[in-house]
């Protein structure tokens, strides 16, 4: 029997049958395919990239984790200006030749890819045979458009080694180096943030804090490219090599255990979600926080079981959304990792141009629970996305917090 996360999984990705490929590549309107397998913590496969780009191309590094070790992995890219577009720009395979490192399950390739100012979007298809079935997935990497600043030739690597770092974050012990794939610099200007972002605000509001935030520089430095370098000071910098531009890298400097959060003041930022404003108060004032933290998980749960349940719930969401979402800001106080946090893996999830349309199916009597977030340009990510509100999901809303403080919310 297929669990029930892998049956999700394959039901909603393009499935090879009788001996044919599903023709992935050949499809027009690629908006139309469902992603969620992108935000799903058991699929088969989980995919990162970071992209150096110059005016005629683009240095694509790719890191794949192939959970089906032994089953042959296939990748393929093509470029489009749009989802909709059924003009290819270019297209090619990626295959041992560009493989740059491998360990256990992790893949790491290295290809280029000439661009033109059509050239906004690089999709990666990959197929993996699951279960004796081949199953397609498709990732997708903006290159430049309306919704991105202008792209730039750096990238962070490993100090010892030609691999990037693919995350957005990095722990404050772990030495990194800059890049210049293109421009050949040999020094960078670095921009030293130590704002503290707030978390985003419910799906009723009328207004993001996100679009409304703003923040001073704490210090700006120069540091030498391709020399090893670690930051101790926890936040989030910004990389250029030329300050009159508008293009840069950014990442955020964490603690060790990040994204698990462990200590108590960070365990008690996220229950926000949850919580009044009251709790909330008497939670971050409390002399004792972990005394403070445990009367408060009985209060709203009344039993040390589901106190305990809540907890291993609720910060599995919160850790991954932390994974899938940190950018300039840690991921679960965004928009999508909000809701992450409090609905867990979509059931579906629909890419466009400028949006991305979570679904998770009806639940009990309710119907179908869909979020829209909107792509928003941002000088520090390619994929940042608003959470639109809308007052009709207060229905929804408040039911869902309420199962969550009595201990009945599970992880999806």
């Amino acid at each position: 029997m297929i669990p029930r996360l892998y049956y999700i999984l394959i039901c909603s990705t393009c499935i090879f049958a009788m001996g044919a490929p599903c023709q992935v590549l050949g499809q027009s309107n690629l908006a139309q395919t469902n992603l969620q397998y992108l935000y799903n913590p058991v699929a088969p496969l989980s995919f990162e990239s970071q992209v150096a780009m110059s005016d005629t191309e683009a240095t694509v590094f790719l890191h794949i984790r192939n959970s089906q070790q032994g089953q042959s992995l296939s990748v393929n890219y093509q470029v489009k200006e749009n989802y909709q577009d059924e003009n290819i720009i270019n297209q090619g395979e990626v295959g041992i030749q560009q493989l740059i490192g491998q360990q256990d399950n992790h893949l790491y390739y290295k290809f280029v890819v000439p661009v033109t100012e059509a050239s906004r979007y690089l999709f990666v298809f990959t197929q993996l045979n699951i279960n004796n079935t081949p199953v397609s997935f498709r990732y997708d990497i903006p290159l430049q458009g309306e919704n991105t600043f202008p792209a730039t030739d750096l990238i962070m690597m490993r100090p010892d080694e030609d691999i990037p770092i693919f995350s957005n974050y990095l722990d404050s012990a772990k030495a990194f180096r800059i890049a210049s794939i293109y421009r050949q610099s040999t020094e960078a200007y670095m921009y030293y943030y130590s704002y503290d972002f707030t978390p985003n605000p419910p799906p009723m509001a009328v207004r993001g804090a996100e679009a409304s935030e703003t923040m001073s520089i704490d210090s700006l430095f120069s540091v030498p490219v391709n020399d090893s370098l670690s930051f101790g000071q926890k936040g989030l910098y910004f990389i250029q090599t030329d300050t009159t531009s508008l293009s840069g890298i950014s990442f955020r400097i964490t603690d060790q255990y990040f994204p698990r959060l462990v200590a108590v003041d960070q365990v008690i930022a996220p229950l926000r979600y949850i919580s009044t404003s009251e709790e909330m108060e008497e939670l971050e004032t409390s002399q004792d926080k972990k005394e403070a933290l445990d009367r408060y998980l009985m209060k709203i749960t009344r039993s040390q079981k589901k106190a305990k349940a809540l907890m291993r719930s609720y910060f599995r969401n919160v850790t991954e959304a932390n994974r899938l979402f940190t950018t300039y800001k840690e991921g679960w106080k965004t928009g999508q990792g909000m809701v992450y946090v409090l609905y867990g893996t979509p059931n579906q999830v629909f890419r466009d141009n400028d949006r991305e349309v979570w679904v998770y199916n009806a639940d009990q009597d309710l119907t179908d629970l869909t979020f829209t977030f909107a792509k928003v340009k941002n000088i520090y990510t390619n994929q940042h996305y608003n959470l639109i509100p809308d007052e009709d999901y207060k229905k929804f809303w408040f039911r869902n917090i309420d199962l969550w403080r009595k201990g009945m919310k599970s992880l999806q």
